[in-house]
Formats: C-alpha cells, structure tokens, sequence
C-alpha cells in the first residue's frame, strides 16, 4: 500500500510539474493552427477598411440607451505589427447626416507609447496620452494581432465545446483572451481595462464571416463593445495584407504626458468660485455650514484637487453635496472620489438608479478611493427643481433635457448674483476668434434649446459659468446665436 501510495504520489508531482509545459505546447498548436488556417504566418501589417457605425463611448443621451451612434462613411485602419502603432481613418456623421463633436473627418493613431488624434481642429496631431494603454490593447485585439501576442505571451488554452480559448497576458499585466473556433479561425477577442465610471471595464470584438484577400482569410463583420454597448460595427469590404500605409509620429506628440492636475481658481460671486482643471470646469458655493461642488469630472485625480481646493478656500467647511449635470462620463467619473469622503451625490433623478448600480461594480484592476473605503455612494434626485438655502445664498437647481444629447440635465442657477452654471449646452468661443466666426455647428442646436429653456425657466441671467471653457455672459451667447437678450 505505502508504495502504491508513494508510486501515485510520485506520478502526481510529475504531472503538475509537466502540466504548464504541456499546456504551453498545446496553446502552440492551436495558434499555429490557426495562424495556417487564416495564412497569415508572413503578415507584418495589415490595412483594411470598409462602412459601418461608430459609437461615442460614454456619451449615452440616457442611462438606458446605448452609446451615441454615428455613420461611419468610410472606415480605414493600418496596422503595423512590429512597430506596434495602429491608425484609424473616420469618415463620421451623425444620424441626420450632420457633423459630429471633433468634425466629419477623424484620425486617431498609436505607435508605440505615443497616441494622438488628428482632427479639423488639431490637423496636425494632438497628443492623446490617455489613450495609449486602450489603443496597444486595440492592435492585440485584431485576428492577426491576437495570433502574433499569443505566440509570444506565453499562452494556455482550456475546451469549451467546440472552441479553443486562448489566453495570455502583455507585458503590463493585461490579460487577453481569443476564441479560436472549429475552422481555426479566431470569431471573439476580449480584455479588461480600468474606467473611472465602469471600473473593470470589458472590451469585446467579434468577428465573422470570413472571406479570401490576396491570400489571407479575414472577417468581413466586426463588432466592438466597451461597456457592454458597441463602440464599432464595420462590414469589411477591403483587406491588404502586408500593405499597411506608413505614417509617421508627429514631433509634437512625441513622448507627451498628460497635463498635470492643477486648479486654476476665479472668484466669480460672493462664495462663488470658478475651478478650472484642463478643459474641465466646476463651481464652488459656499453655505453657512457647508459647500457645495457643482460638477466632479473626469476621474480621482480632478476630485481629489478639487477637494483640496475647496478646503483651501473655505478652510473647516465640508463639501456637503457634489451636483452632477448630467449621465456623460467625461462629467460624471469623478463623483467616486467625493461618495469616498462621504459627500452626498445629487443627480436627475431618473439616473439616481442606474449610478447606484454603476457604483458598485468592481474596481479590482486600478482601486480607487471609493472601492478602498469601503463605502456606498450616496445619490439625491432632482424631479424638477430643487433649492438648497441658508436664508443668505441659494442655489437652484433645474433637471431639464438637452435635445439630442441628454434627456436629464441639471443646470444651476445662483439668483444673488445672477450666475448660471451649464454643462455641454453653451461652450463659449475663444476670445482671440476672428471677427464674424460662428459657433460650433454641433453645440448650436444644443446652445438653442438651452436659449428656450431659460427664457420658459424666466431666469435673469447675467455670468454664464460653463463646465467647457471660459466664462461668459447671457449678452454674449445671446449675440453669438443671434436672438435677444431679453
């Protein structure tokens, strides 16, 4: 018995330790396999493009529906397997046919650590640092790219009915996994990326019906989830193989790093202060006994400089309240970081259960300060209005739409000292725009119904503080879309 038990003890241990090996020479079949079946053992780039739709992460027109959706024209992508670097060509319109945020035509691109964007207002690169990490992944994510990481990530591959699923991680941690299926051919890719709103965020592509390009087989359909929603939905109709158009790093982008967190601050009223942080805007109001933060953008890092804005200001006074304007993720991720100091949320109330749902998914990849503290975010909804006061300032509060790009907004309005508080309706233009220039083509149908909305509100509007951009005035928005002040 004991040498039974010795020799299965035995034979035990030299399983285990053979068993990653073996798991490894397995995983080289299969990606072999498949790297014959699709006949793209010799390809080093790659470009192909076709029609479809795009969708614009995060920016949902409510917190039931899917990401805004948008024509893609013409879609075109180069991929340079070595480098790595990856570069998407957009031809975009809306729906109605008209221009999108950032123009008809967009470019987005990476190579190596340096991502950017091309655009009618940057056409000649703006550095998009915070998209590096998601667009390395993006290339690791086409079938060609997946077999080329795989091979050389140390993969494993588990059965699942009829398909192999292979998985392996990138050099920082990232795990990726591809389905491979009976015909060797890879039909999904999926990853995991942190999200200030979403935390540990799924990315999603699919891809089917292959056909025959210059000897290469290829998928003709993709789609592309992030969150759940479609970010990409593209019918293929060309593919080149080994024929990726070159492009090279603007100087200007090269090695750029996102701007350092630092609030810029303006007093604008009594106990009133504009906090600027990049291109994203708060307002601070001051209670007998309390603050209040009028929007907490982007993510952690602007709340926690807000936070010590705020006490910097109005020192022994806590932010009693953080008012989020509407459902976006560029205005509602950093509403985390203040639920973390136990700061009451307050939000249109149709959103009330859909961000308490949103805050507790997992933030295991990249814990934040909510996901540390352990507490639960707390949200009160605006139905209509709300008016907080202390008898000496007031602040109201109105959830009203914004046509085509919020169905819950709430603005507010400071009637001391006549100031309005916006987000994403009016977007002052540059002081230094020429003589005569019109306003954006995209925000001026929003710029318009906000118009309306004040005017039925019967607001007396005299600052205007967007969450975009400088201050301004009714006179001056008033002027610039050409209908009366009064």
């Amino acid at each position: 018995m004991r040498i039974l038990t010795k020799a299965l003890i035995a034979m035990a241990a030299f399983t285990l330790m053979n068993a990653p090996m073996a798991f490894g020479q397995d995983a080289a079949a299969t990606l072999g396999a498949a790297t014959r079946a699709m006949g793209v053992g010799s390809v080093t780039s790659v470009e192909y493009e076709g029609t479809g739709s795009s969708y614009n992460f995060g920016q949902a027109i409510n917190v039931a529906s899917p990401w805004r959706h948008m024509i893609l024209k013409k879609y075109v992508a180069d991929i340079d397997y070595a480098t790595p670097a990856m570069r998407e060509e957009m031809n975009r319109t809306l729906m109605d046919g008209s221009m999108p945020f950032a123009g008809f035509q967009q470019t987005q691109a990476i190579s190596g650590k340096d991502a950017w964007n091309v655009t009618v207002t940057a056409p000649e690169g703006a550095a998009a640092p915070a998209t590096v990490l998601e667009r390395q992944l993006l290339i690791w994510l086409t079938p060609i790219g997946f077999l080329k990481a795989a091979a050389a990530g140390h993969a494993t591959v588990r059965t699942q009915g009829a398909n192999k699923i292979v998985t392996f991680k990138t050099d920082d941690g990232h795990k990726i996994e591809g389905t491979i299926d009976a015909q060797n051919l890879i039909v999904k890719t999926e990853t995991w990326i942190d999200n200030p709103v979403l935390g540990d965020m799924p990315i999603v592509t699919t891809f089917a019906n292959y056909s025959a390009f210059s000897g290469i087989k290829f998928p003709t359909k993709i789609v592309q989830t992030e969150g759940g929603y479609p970010v990409l939905e593209l019918a293929v109709s060309a593919v080149k193989p080994n024929g990726a158009a070159a492009f090279a790093t603007p100087a200007s982008v090269r090695g750029a790093t996102g701007p350092a967190i630092q609030v810029k601050t303006q007093k604008i009223g009594d106990g009133v202060w504009f906090l600027v942080i990049g291109g994203y805007n708060s307002v601070l109001v001051e209670f007998k006994d309390y603050l209040v933060m009028v929007e907490a953008p982007m993510d952690d890092g602007h709340s926690i400089a807000l936070l010590a804005e705020a006490k910097r200001l109005v020192p022994g006074k806590p932010v009693k309240y953080v008012v989020n304007s509407h459902n976006h993720f560029d205005h509602l991720g950093g509403v985390r970081g203040f639920a973390a100091e136990g700061v009451t949320i307050i939000v249109p109330a149709a959103n009330v259960a859909y961000y308490q749902k949103v805050m507790l998914l997992p933030h295991t990849m990249n814990p934040d300060k909510l996901s540390l503290s352990g507490k639960r975010a707390v949200f009160e909804g605006v139905q209509t209005k709300r008016v907080l006061t202390d008898g000496a300032q007031t602040l109201e509060l109105y959830d009203v739409p914004l046509k085509t790009h919020s169905d819950g907004m709430i603005i507010a309005y400071l009637p001391k000292d006549k100031i309005l508080v916006e987000g994403d309706a009016y977007n002052p233009m540059p002081l230094n725009a020429p003589p005569g220039a019109k306003p954006d083509a995209y925000f001026l149908p929003f710029t318009l119904d906000f118009y309306d909305t004040v005017r039925r509100l019967k607001l007396d509007v005299g600052p205007i503080a967007p969450l975009h951009g400088r201050m301004s005035t009714w006179d001056e928005m008033t002027k610039m879309i050409g209908k009366p002040a009064q």
